[in-house]
């Protein structure tokens, strides 16, 4: 199971702080890639899972992450 996760964010602290929230998405369980775009979506993340449980889980763990 995948699953495209669209986020938008206010970041503080300029590229240092979107590089740790970069690092912070990606320690995410089944977070396969972190993308930064322009535009009204800020982020775009890329879950795989194995099931609806850890997807649920992974989304969980994501909208814990400050940014």
């Amino acid at each position: 199971m995948a699953a495209f996760v669209l986020i938008q964010i206010e970041v503080s602290g300029g590229m240092e702080g979107m590089g740790a929230l970069h690092d912070a998405l990606h320690a995410v369980d089944g977070v396969k890639s972190v993308h930064f775009l322009a535009g009204p979506t800020d982020v775009i993340v890329f879950v795989e899972a194995a099931d609806q449980e850890a997807l649920g889980e992974s989304l969980g763990q994501i909208r814990g992450v400050n940014g």
